[in-house]
């Protein structure tokens, strides 16, 4: 059975984590299984439990982070970061990319222990995004004010199904939605 990881080039692991990341997006916490996740990644239920020890460690293990700007595949040396933000939720949805920012609330709701779990994404995405937009301010409002927009956007377009392809070009959305964000980003700066 492990022979699935060695045939595309990853471990066991990463493609147990990869199937837990997918299965715990579309399905939550309680509605997936070790057997699913086991059967999706091509190894068996006992093989997740040894290398995770819980489902519970498993879903802290599937947690998303934050991609940095330097693993950002849809960096525009010449876009601002409002719009760059928007760009990569956006090119995440059109190809069908894992988003971290549908699955942090999700997380924060399933993990045993709510109020560390919230504390810690809080403070990786606040300091994360406040990196990105140059917010140097002491209570990170404009960072607090940007997370906010992103995960309505990437809640919205990934949870709700709205401003689908067909309803708005994704440049445009991009381009309008950017200007949103960037507004935020360009309000904090402003004397």
């Amino acid at each position: 059975m492990s022979g699935a990881g060695s045939m595309s080039g990853t471990s066991t692991r990463d493609n147990v984590l990869a199937a837990a990341r997918r299965l715990f997006a579309e399905r939550g916490y309680t509605a997936t299984t070790i057997k699913d996740v086991a059967e999706l990644a091509g190894c068996s239920p006992a093989m997740v439990m040894k290398m995770m020890g819980s489902k519970a460690e498993l879903y802290k293990a599937a947690a998303p982070t934050l991609p940095s700007a330097a693993d950002d595949p849809h960096f525009h040396e010449d876009e601002a970061p409002g719009y760059r933000l928007v760009r990569n939720i956006v090119q995440r949805r059109d190809g069908d990319e894992s988003e971290p920012w549908v699955m942090m609330p999700l997380l924060i709701h399933e993990a045993p222990d709510r109020a560390s779990a919230e504390a810690d994404a809080r403070d990786r995405y606040i300091r994360g995004i406040s990196a990105k937009i140059g917010d140097t301010s002491a209570d990170k409002l404009p960072t607090q004010m940007v997370v906010a927009a992103l995960l309505g956007l990437a809640g919205g377009i990934r949870t709700v199904g709205l401003l689908p392809t067909d309803a708005i070009d994704s440049e445009e959305l991009i381009r309008r939605y950017g200007a949103v964000v960037q507004a935020i980003i360009d309000g904090a700066v402003a004397p």
